[in-house]
């Protein structure tokens, strides 16, 4: 998974295109979507993407719309994700 947003502004395609991919189960539980990360040596806590929309679903690909908590502010987000698993140096 990658994010389209940061507090709530498009990432340019470089900036979108240089940030690491988070691999993860997806889960949608009381109107939010759930990434459960892979964690090492402690699991760290999922990121949370409140009132998910489907935006575009291609081939092995699928991106949700919707707010992510940030402090106290909610902002815009998108998670740009990839059913069959991120590549290294993609």
């Amino acid at each position: 998974m990658k994010r389209r947003f940061r507090c709530g502004v498009e990432l340019s395609d470089r900036e979108f295109g240089e940030q690491p991919w988070v691999g993860g189960m997806l889960e949608l539980s009381g109107g939010a979507l759930y990434l459960g990360t892979n964690g090492k040596a402690s699991k760290p806590e999922p990121l949370v993407l409140y009132r998910p929309a489907i935006r575009a679903c291609f081939s092995d690909t699928i991106s949700f719309l919707g707010f992510e908590r940030n402090g106290e502010a909610l902002h815009l987000q998108g998670w740009y994700c990839e059913t069959r698993g991120a590549t290294e140096g993609k």
